[in-house]
């Protein structure tokens, strides 16, 4: 990395929820150098893949378990939801595939796991089912929409 060290002497139990929750040294006090940066690599045992190379992150928000919930991807510095139309079950199955799950996906619409708060981001995404990324399935033209969050897509895996 370049710039200020902030953290040092980090020690966490892994039940914090945020990484400032573990102990640490204090802001900005350490004894280390860059090539001392820590750098992690997450499991699919969550509902969020956050790496980029895949497109805009994806995913799944106020299901009952990690393979279901309303679809949300981040594009602009935050997460919007995607618009159901032409939502079918070939788009589940590609977000299915990119947090890692594998089987049948189903497709829901019509805000079937409420309500969205922030942007809606994405709007007629059309996938053949054999992509291994939602990127991979948006046009030029799908970050135009007329819908409202009543129409959030979902799914489960």
């Amino acid at each position: 990395g370049q710039g200020f060290i902030l953290l040092d002497d980090v020690s966490c139990v892994g039940t914090e929820l945020s990484l400032l929750d573990c102990l640490h040294s204090n802001w900005g006090q350490h004894d280390c150098s860059h090539a001392e940066d820590v750098g992690i690599r997450c499991s699919l045992e969550s509902n969020t893949v956050m790496d980029g190379s895949l497109g805009p992150p994806v995913r799944l928000v106020d299901g009952e378990s990690t393979k279901e919930g309303r679809v949300e991807v981040f594009l602009n510095g935050q997460w919007g939801s995607v618009c159901d139309d032409v939502w079918t079950d070939r788009d589940a199955a590609v977000v299915c595939r990119q947090l890692g799950f594998s089987g049948a996906a189903k497709a829901l619409a019509m805000a079937y796991f409420g309500e969205g708060h922030g942007p809606i981001h994405l709007d007629n995404v059309e996938c053949s089912g054999t992509e291994h990324t939602l990127a991979q399935c948006i046009r030029p033209d799908t970050r135009i929409h007329s819908c409202w969050h009543s129409e959030d897509a979902g799914v489960i895996c």
